[in-house]
């Protein structure tokens, strides 16, 4: 019996997959643009043919596909993926991948592609508090009938109960190769860095700033520093370092410099926690359901109530208990090495090599 199974998974693994991407005009930096790269870049090394045509909106309204493909390889690294610039069609493949809501829109007019999946890092509609009708655009993405494969279990769980979709999840992961810890850079001063991204309302920038006034008053002597954007505001009213935006190297070492950490996710998470528990910094983060597989409180990270108090009482608690915080740091390392960009991108693979039909 384990013969016949073992001889269907390597079937099932070995064959070939032709499949189509349509992608949004990346920026360098975007977590989402850089795990999605890296799960193409995988693909293609399983020996899969992944053509990814980027849709442009802005940025690239005027670039060629030379220009795109140059592009994408200074930011985002060589990969053996071929990437082209949309112009309203794809080539034949055995199944085309939306990534981003305006995308499946895309995919729907198209006669071919073979089968249709939506690969969903994050509840799209919340990115448009102010704008109903594009968020009502990105909601109803859901109910296209694609087979959606999420970042993460609890996208998954949404879109199924919520909207009926089909649904299979990939693992988050940590690039062991950028986050790891370097040693001797943290030192009397207890530091504490913030994901700080006050144009994006999912990632809680105000009630992140209260939070570290309250911990200011407290610890004043405390180094705040602030990253991920160029425009910080508004400034926080206490003294603080901003960083703006960095390269991942220079985010691994930040992190190794500092006691702490605190991302605010108010939908689904990003990417920046594992990266923050993978330099042995304790992380602060928003107690939910979202965070089920990514962290576990009082174990691998401290999950507080979204308001300032308890974010300040979380915060206040890892500065000032080294052996709570030493516990935490080891076994949020610990975990955070278990997760692998290889593993979350063949957890996609198996997904579409089950939902295509063997030719």
């Amino acid at each position: 019996m384990w013969r016949r199974a073992f001889n269907r998974l390597w079937r099932a693994r070995s064959r070939q997959l032709t499949l189509n991407w349509l992608v949004p005009e990346p920026f360098p930096g975007a977590g989402g643009d850089v795990g999605l790269f890296r799960l193409i870049r995988y693909l293609a090394e399983f020996g899969h043919d992944c053509r990814v045509y980027v849709v442009p909106y802005n940025l690239m309204n005027d670039y060629s596909t030379e220009e795109i493909r140059a592009y994408v390889g200074k930011h985002f690294g060589p990969t053996t993926a071929c990437y082209e610039k949309w112009c309203g069609s794809v080539a034949e493949a055995d199944g085309t991948v939306a990534t981003f809501w305006p995308t499946l829109e895309n995919v729907l007019t198209l006669p071919n592609g073979g089968r249709r999946f939506y690969l969903v890092q994050d509840f799209e509609p919340s990115f448009y508090p102010t704008e109903p009708h594009h968020a009502e655009r990105a909601e109803n993405t859901y109910r296209a009938g694609f087979h959606c494969i999420t970042l993460g279990r609890w996208l998954a769980k949404l879109l199924r109960e919520r909207y009926g979709a089909t649904a299979d999840y990939f693992d988050f992961a940590v690039d062991p190769e950028i986050y790891w810890p370097r040693p001797g850079l943290r030192g009397a001063t207890r530091r504490v860095c913030f994901y700080a991204r006050p144009a994006t309302p999912r990632r809680g920038y105000e009630m992140g700033i209260e939070a570290l006034r309250l911990v200011k008053a407290q610890l004043p002597d405390a180094e705040v520093v602030f990253y991920g954007t160029a425009d910080l505001q508004p400034k926080p009213a206490f003294p603080f370092v901003d960083v703006g935006l960095v390269r991942p190297e220079e985010l691994a070492t930040l992190f190794s410099s500092c006691e702490a950490g605190v991302v605010l996710s108010l939908s689904n998470p990003s990417f920046v926690p594992l990266e923050m528990m993978a330099c042995r910094c304790a992380v602060v983060e928003i107690a939910s359901e979202r965070m089920e597989g990514i962290a576990t409180h009082g174990k691998d990270a401290w999950l507080v109530e979204p308001n300032p108090a308890a974010i300040a009482d979380g915060l206040m608690r890892l500065l000032t208990d080294d052996t709570l915080r030493s516990g935490l740091v080891e076994n949020a390392y610990a975990r955070a090495r278990k997760l692998d960009w290889r593993h979350s991108a063949r957890q996609i693979e198996a997904v579409l090599l089950r939902a295509i039909p063997n030719r």
